[in-house]
């Protein structure tokens, strides 16, 4: 039985977390158990963000959190950064946006629940995306039950990153989680017959649903699907295995999609 990803696939999880400690600096310790449990399971590299939910995010807050990332991309080379900002703060966060990628090398911006993905207020953070040629990571998910609506009123689904896709048609859009919850089938049936070059979506998320991931190769096309955990690291492994993907999906979906995406770096 196969129980870890084999190394010949190089895999790349892009979508992973790091946190501060009680001290509010790096937990140096989770993110070595971190590196420690994705060297068991066969990959290669992580791309770390340390988002955050409030409603608003204040500049100060937001450089502090991608100094987290910093701090762990240099702690090792298998970290792979995403630059978290808050649209609520255009001016800083395109700054933050050129010192995180243009000065320490991160390869993406991730954005949490502020906004939907498909809103006006996040122009001038796709227009710096588009820019750098370096992807968007959006947290998103169809929730379904009151508790999650209250708490996340502007999470974006399928249909608001059809709509970003039409709006910001030069920024690559990475919908995160298609296991992170909700209702994931109606948010496949929203995207079958996508086209856009720029549109990706991460299986990550704890749900395991029987043929989630097959699913999700058959509504978006292979190309469109790249590996990741989302902290979940097992279950991303299993529910990928239990694909049974041919080779040539396995490589795609774990290192060659994302491989594409950072060729179009536009590098200064």
């Amino acid at each position: 039985m196969i129980t870890r990803l084999p190394e010949e696939l190089c895999c790349v999880d892009m979508h992973n977390h790091v946190d501060a400690g009680p001290d509010g600096k790096l937990d140096s310790a989770k993110a070595q158990a971190l590196l420690d449990g994705t060297v068991r399971l066969g990959i290669m590299k992580i791309g770390i963000s340390r988002p955050m939910s409030n409603e608003t995010v204040k500049p100060d807050e937001f450089r502090h959190s991608n100094d987290l990332v910093i701090d762990a991309m240099a702690m090792s080379e298998r970290f792979i950064g995403f630059c978290f900002v808050d649209p609520h703060f255009p001016e800083e966060a395109v700054a933050e946006i050129e010192r995180c990628i243009v000065k320490h090398g991160m390869a993406g911006i991730k954005l949490y629940h502020q906004f939907f993905i498909c809103d006006d207020a996040q122009k001038p953070l796709m227009d710096k995306a588009a820019e750098l040629g370096v992807p968007i990571l959006m947290h998103a998910g169809k929730c379904t039950d009151p508790a999650t609506i209250a708490a996340q009123p502007r999470i974006s689904h399928a249909g608001h990153f059809l709509e970003a896709l039409a709006k910001f048609p030069d920024t690559i859009l990475i919908q995160a989680h298609i296991g992170g919850g909700g209702d994931w089938e109606w948010n496949l049936r929203t995207l079958e017959g996508v086209t856009s070059n720029n549109y990706y979506i991460d299986i990550s998320g704890s749900v395991i649903d029987q043929g989630i991931v097959r699913r999700t190769i058959e509504a978006v096309g292979v190309d469109r699907v790249l590996f990741a955990t989302d902290m979940s690291l097992e279950e991303g492994v299993g529910k990928l295995l239990a694909a049974d993907p041919t080779r040539e999906e396995f490589m795609k979906i774990c290192s060659g999609n994302w491989k594409r995406i950072v060729s179009r770096r536009r590098m200064r």
